[in-house]
């Protein structure tokens, strides 16, 4: 495969695999209106941030195989 190719296939995948995960976590937090992450990881909720890490590894590893 020519480099070209290659890095314009590796840019379209890593441009459709952040707008994923960012349209992923947006739908997540209208789904919890009740739960307001910043405000809850400036007031140090040691949960919500073991919690949104969890969320972000698992749609990470969702888009990275689904980009594939």
């Amino acid at each position: 495969m020519h480099i070209g190719n290659y890095l314009i296939s590796v840019l379209v995948s890593l441009a459709a695999g952040i707008a994923g995960f960012l349209l992923l976590y947006k739908i997540f937090d209208w789904l919890t209106p009740e739960l307001n992450f910043p405000s809850e990881l400036k007031n140090n909720n040691t949960s919500v941030a073991i919690f949104l890490a969890g969320l972000f590894v698992g749609l990470g590893l969702v888009i990275g195989n689904a980009v594939k």
